[in-house]
Formats: structure tokens, C-alpha cells, sequence
């Protein structure tokens, strides 16, 4: 996973699918950023190349969004490609959250 820091902002890029075989390594890394970068005001999650997300997925996408809010910080994903925008639209994730891609209208 790649973290930039841009405007007092902790971008997360995963550069993989969110399933099962990833979800520990993934998991680590944003606990690891999200902690070397307590002053962010927000935290984006990058989804450019995220094709697949699984409930694991899912779920680690609701843990970085209530870490986030839990910390006063604002969250939102960028960069959404339709697989995962049916995703967000199933889990509703839109009425907690920005999501920006492809088609990313609810």
C-alpha cells in the first residue's frame, strides 16, 4: 500500500483487490499510516486498480471510515471504478460517505 500526504490529507492507495488473501497486509498498513499521521484532517482512499472487494474488503472499508470519523476526520474514496461503485451502492456506502470515479452517482 502507498500513503501520500497531500494538503493535511492521508491519501491510501491499496494497489490490489480488497479480498480475504490481502486484508491483513492492508489492514496493518493503514493502522500504520492513519498512526504516523495523526495531524491529517481527512484520510481518501484511493481506489485506482481495486477491481474486486469482498466482505473483508467491506469491512476494512467501514473500519478506515469509523477510525476516521472517530478521529475527526473526514473520509472518502477517489478514483472508484464500476465494480467497485456496485459494491458501494449495495452496501449503501454513499450515505456515509463521498465516493468519486467512473460513475460514481448513487
Amino acid at each position: 500500500m502507498n500513503a501520500i500526504l497531500q494538503d493535511k490529507r492521508l491519501i491510501l492507495q491499496p494497489q490490489s483487490d480488497m479480498v480475504a488473501s490481502q486484508i491483513e497486509v492492508l489492514r496493518d498498513a493503514v493502522l500504520a499510516q492513519m498512526k504516523k499521521h495523526p495531524d491529517v484532517t481527512g484520510v481518501i482512499l484511493d481506489a485506482t486498480g481495486v477491481e474486486i472487494v469482498d466482505s473483508l474488503g467491506v469491512n476494512l472499508i467501514i473500519g478506515i471510515y469509523r477510525q476516521a470519523v472517530a478521529e475527526a476526520k473526514t473520509f472518502e474514496v477517489i478514483n472508484a471504478g464500476n465494480r467497485f461503485i456496485k459494491v458501494a451502492q449495495f452496501f449503501r456506502f454513499f450515505s456515509l460517505f463521498s465516493i468519486n470515479g467512473e460513475s460514481a452517482a448513487p
